[in-house]
């Protein structure tokens, strides 16, 4: 999760710097075009590095479990992108949060 989640803080940090994204064939050029080649590489390589610890999960786990566990990466985007990007997280989405962490908890209690 904390891979999966920091790939998409450092991949939202160079849009922040690239600005919007045109759908006319030029994407990649705009991200590359701003020297940000060093940062994509890094959240690929964490995107990577997830998806690696995702299969290991899924091979030890059931789904629903560790799908549930995913889920709160929701919490760590949160923290991440307030402290990396000064983004404002909101009461309301911290009290969704919450109620994500709760839910993830409930499963994962004993039965």
């Amino acid at each position: 999760m904390l891979f999966g989640s920091g790939s998409q803080v450092v991949f939202k940090a160079v849009l922040n710097e690239t600005g919007p994204l045109t759908a006319n064939g030029f994407m990649l050029e705009q991200m590359f075009a701003k020297g940000k080649l060093l940062h994509l590489f890094a959240a690929f390589a964490m995107l990577v590095i997830a998806f690696l610890f995702w299969t290991l999960s899924l091979s030890r786990l059931e789904l629903s479990y560790a799908y549930s566990i995913a889920c709160s990466s929701a919490l760590i985007v949160a923290l991440l992108s307030a402290l990396f990007l000064g983004e404002v997280v909101t009461a309301r989405a911290w009290v969704g949060i919450v109620l994500i962490v709760v839910g993830i908890a409930m499963l994962w209690s004993p039965r």
